[in-house]
C-alpha cells in the first residue's frame, strides 16, 4: 500500500481570530488534496483527533500555521517542526506523524533528574532524534511507569536536553525493554492489552527465548542444514548427544550475552566443562564421567531452564571464536532487509565471541577476506545474509505480535557452511560503529514506524 506523504512544517501562531480550533492552509496546498474547504477539517496526531476549520493563506505549500492553544491539545511542542502529512479526502481527516515513542528503562536518580539517561541506547535515542526532527514527525522515550489511561509522560529532546512531560499517545511504540523479567510482568501486559484497544502498534513486544527460536525454525526443511541438533536438556538428551557430539553446549534459553552457557567437549574417558562466566578457574573442570558432571549441573539446572546444543567447529580468527551478527530490519515496504553485520571475535580466554564477554567487532570482509580471497568473502558474507533475512521472515510470520528487528548470529565451519546459532528480538545497539552520522539501522527503523503509521501495520 503506497500513500501519498508530504513533509510538512507546522508553525505555530499566537492567536487566530479568536478561535484556537482554526489552521491556516495554503491555496495550493488546498488545491493538491483537493480539501473542501467547506467541511470541518479533523488533524490527527497519534491518538488524539481535534475538529478544525481551514481557512487559506498566502503562505508557502509546505507550511501549515497552527494555533499554539490547538498544539498543546495536541500535546506536542509549541515550535516550528516538520512532520509526514496525509490528508484523506473521504474522512477529511489530516493525519501528522509519525508520533513515536520508545520504551525502555530509565535512569533518573536525584544527581542527573535534568539529564535522564536510556543507558545502552541513549546514543541511538538521539539518532532517532535527530532523524525524526529532519525527515518529520515526534519523537520521544519513556518508562513503563509514564504510560497510563489519563497519558503519558515522556522525554523528548529541545534546546539541548531531554525534557520531560506529557505527550500523546503515540501511532507506534519501539519496545526496548533490557529486562526479561519487566518484559513478562503482569504491568507490561497490561499494557499490551491497553494499546490494543487505542490502536497503538507495538513491535518487539517480547524477547524470544533460544528454545522457541530453535523449534519455529527446525519446521522449515529446507533450513534443518544451517541448524546444530538442539533439545531440552535433560538427563537422557544430554546423555544422548554427548554420545553423537564430541563438544555440546548448554544454554540458558533465556540468556543473552554469553552468560552462563557451559561448553562440554568429551575427552580422555571423561567429561570437560568450561564456563563462559566466573572465575578463570572454573572455566576448566574435568570429569570421570556422565554422572559426577550431571551431579555437578544441577544448582545451575535448578536456576534456569537449559537446552543443548551440538557444537559446531567454526573457523577462527587468529586462533580466537568467530561469528558474525546480521541485523535484520523491516522497511517502508514491511519487508526485511539486512541492514549491517559485523564479525565478533572472542577474547583471548573465551569461548564465546559476545562483546559482553570481552570480545570485538570488525569489518566482516576484513575478517573473511584474510581467510580466502575478496570474491569467497563477498559471496560467503552475501550468503550470510540471505540466510538472515530468510530467518527473520519466518520468525515474524511465527511468532505473536509484530516484529521490526533482529539480530542473527551465524557461524561459518571450515568448509565455510552457514550455521544459524542465535536470534536476538533486542538486538545490541553497540554492534555499529557510533559516528557523527546516524546510523543505517536508525533509518531502517524511522522507516518501518512510517510504514505501521500511515498504512496500518498489518504483518
Amino acid at each position: 500500500m503506497t500513500l501519498s506523504l508530504l513533509p510538512i512544517t507546522i508553525v505555530p501562531i499566537k492567536t487566530f481570530q479568536n478561535n484556537k480550533n482554526r489552521i491556516k492552509i495554503s491555496h495550493s496546498l488546498i488545491h493538491y488534496w483537493n480539501a473542501d474547504i467547506n467541511k470541518p477539517l479533523y488533524i490527527k496526531a497519534g491518538a488524539h483527533i481535534f475538529e478544525t476549520i481551514i481557512e487559506e493563506g498566502f503562505i508557502t505549500k509546505d507550511e501549515i500555521f497552527i494555533c499554539e492553544g490547538l498544539l498543546q491539545d495536541l500535546l506536542l511542542p509549541v515550535e516550528e517542526r516538520n512532520f509526514l502529512a496525509h490528508f484523506d479526502r473521504h474522512s477529511n481527516t489530516l493525519t501528522l506523524g509519525p508520533i513515536f515513542g520508545l520504551l525502555t528503562e530509565i535512569n533518573e536518580n536525584n544527581e542527573t533528574a535534568d539529564t535522564p539517561h536510556f543507558r545502552s541506547i541513549h546514543k541511538f535515542c538521539e539518532e532517532l532524534d535527530q532523524l525524526t526532527s529532519d525527515i518529520g514527525g515526534f519523537f520521544y522515550v519513556f518508562r513503563l511507569q509514564d504510560f497510563s489511561d489519563d497519558g503519558i509522560y515522556g522525554y523528548y529532546f529541545q534546546d539541548g536536553g531531554w525534557i520531560k512531560t506529557q505527550v500523546p499517545f503515540p501511532d507506534v511504540i519501539y519496545n526496548r525493554i533490557h529486562s526479561r523479567k519487566l518484559d513478562s510482568s503482569k504491568h507490561f501486559q497490561v499494557l499490551k492489552t491497553k494499546l490494543l484497544a487505542k490502536n497503538i502498534h507495538l513491535f518487539n513486544d517480547q524477547f524470544l527465548s533460544k528454545e522457541k527460536v530453535a523449534n519455529l525454525l527446525k519446521e522449515e526443511d529446507y533450513l534443518r542444514p544451517y541448524l546444530p541438533e538442539t533439545a531440552s536438556l535433560t538427563e537422557n538428551t544430554l546423555r544422548e548427544m554427548i554420545n553423537r557430539h564430541p563438544v555440546l553446549f548448554l544454554k540458558p534459553i533465556h540468556g543473552s550475552q554469553g552468560r552462563n552457557i557451559i561448553k562440554l567437549s568429551s575427552q580422555n574417558n571423561g567429561l570437560l566443562a568450561e564456563l563462559s562466566t566466573g572465575s578463570i578457574k572454573e572455566r576448566g573442570i574435568e570429569f570421570s564421567g556422565f554422572q559426577p558432571f550431571f551431579q555437578w549441573l544441577q544448582p545451575f539446572l535448578k536456576k534456569r531452564t537449559y537446552l543443548v546444543q551440538q557444537g559446531i567447529p567454526l573457523i577462527k580468527y587468529k586462533n580466537n571464536q568467530l561469528d558474525f551478527r546480521i541485523l535484520c530490519q523491516r522497511n517502508s515496504q514491511n519487508s526485511w532487509k539486512a541492514t549491517s553485520g559485523v564479525a565478533r571475535v572472542s577474547a583471548n580466554d573465551q569461548f564465546v565471541a559476545n562483546i559482553a564477554r570481552g570480545g570485538q567487532m570488525i569489518k566482516p570482509l576484513r575478517v573473511l577476506t584474510s581467510l580466502s580471497n575478496r570474491e569467497n568473502a563477498m559471496q560467503q558474507l552475501s550468503l550470510m545474509k540471505e540466510l538472515a533475512i530468510e530467518i527473520a521472515s519466518i520468525i515474524s510470520q511465527k511468532s505473536d505480535g509484530l516484529v521490526g528487528e533482529l539480530g542473527i548470529d551465524i557461524g561459518l565451519d571450515e568448509n565455510g557452511k552457514p550455521w544459524i546459532i542465535e536470534v536476538n528480538s533486542k538486538p545490541s545497539k553497540n554492534f555499529e560503529e557510533e559516528t557523527s552520522k546516524i546510523r543505517p539501522s536508525a533509518k531502517a527503523l524511522l522507516e518501518y514506524v512510517i510504514f505501521l503509521t500511515f498504512s496500518g501495520g498489518n504483518q
